[in-house]
This record gives structure tokens, sequence and C-alpha cells, in this order.
């Protein structure tokens, strides 16, 4: 089993290749899929405020 994503301590580590799938899946936005990483970037600061 491999692992696609790690998240620890505020730092998200991303299988390059999920991120071209989130990329491809968005029809090549990847304005978007910034956007969403970055919302679940934020989500972590919040949940230990």
């Amino acid at each position: 089993m491999s692992q696609k994503m790690i998240v620890t301590d505020k730092t998200i580590l991303i299988d390059y290749k999920l991120v071209f799938k989130a990329i491809r899946e968005e029809q090549g936005n990847w304005e978007k899929v910034e956007q969403e990483l970055q919302a679940y970037f934020d989500s972590l600061a919040t949940d230990d405020e």
C-alpha cells in the first residue's frame, strides 16, 4: 500500500502523481486545484486554534 499524502505539523507532502491527476480531473484548471489545496492547508491551521 502506498501513501499519496502525508500531513504533519502544518506540512503537506503530496505525491506529484496525485497533483497531476487532480489537475486532469479539473480539465487542466490548475488554479482550482491550487485553491483546493490551499483551502485544505488553511483548514489545518484553524484546527489548532
